[in-house]
């Protein structure tokens, strides 16, 4: 476990001296809360909404740009290579970098809370541990599916236009910043097929109060989860 920890703090301090970083992880996500709740909020209940969207995209984020891009940039700078000789577990390296990520996902979650919290007035869950569960089981499987992104890219440009791809329908279509229930049918449909959907209604679901639909949200987010880290053990490349 100490290798695992230490490769997340090694990457964790590497993120954390970019001069950019700060901006992107705090300050950006901060922005676009405020920005959400200012345009489309009006109530409590409009502000517990964007700010369960606002989490989904710091999530999707994090997994996919954070994870995903990284891994294919030590590829190409053969850290990846070098990994694979040491007589360390290869997987502890990759559990690392993704825990790495998954830490600061979660101070820029707690923050965006807070703020919810004290200048919009959102009633935090009483159900935290259910919260926990569904942030957990949705930043995981972001980072699962930036593992696929980290397998079948052969090039940082090929990744990074296999990221948009990903990202710009779950941004739009999943109802963390357009209201699903305001799509039309066929819309929602397509949005079903997207694993974001389940991580917002999650998100949602636990905020409002309401278990129900929530065992649906979590089964779809493993299945999801599970089936990137197939493709992700069947395509990986250290090289």
């Amino acid at each position: 476990m100490s290798v695992i920890f230490k490769e997340a703090a090694i990457h964790t301090k590497v993120v954390m001296r970019e001069p950019s970083s700060a901006f992107w992880d705090y300050v950006f996500p901060t922005m676009l809360l405020v920005l959400f709740c200012s345009v489309f909020g009006n109530s409590p209940e409009d502000y517990t909404a964007m700010l369960s969207g606002v989490i989904c995209i710091n999530s999707m984020t994090g997994g996919l740009y954070g994870v995903g891009l990284n891994i294919v940039a030590l590829r190409e700078q053969k850290i990846l290579r070098r990994y694979k000789v040491t007589p360390v577990p290869l997987w502890k390296i990759l559990l690392g970098i993704c825990l790495s990520q998954v830490f600061i996902t979660t101070l820029t979650t707690l923050l965006l809370v807070v703020v919810a919290k004290f200048v919009y007035k959102v009633n935090l869950p009483s159900n935290i541990a259910g919260l926990v569960l569904v942030f957990a089981a949705g930043t995981f499987m972001f980072c699962t599916v930036a593992f696929v992104i980290a397998s079948v890219a052969r090039s940082g440009h090929q990744a990074t236009a296999l990221t948009q791809v990903i990202f710009m329908p779950m941004i739009f279509l999943s109802g963390s910043t357009l209201p699903y229930e305001a799509m039309p049918g066929w819309i929602q449909k397509i949005a079903m097929a997207l694993p974001a959907t389940y991580y917002v209604s999650g998100l949602r679901q636990v905020f409002s109060g309401g278990p129900e639909g929530n065992l649906v949200n979590l089964a779809m987010m493993g299945v999801f989860s599970l089936l990137a880290a197939a493709i992700s053990v069947k395509f990986f490349r250290w090289e």
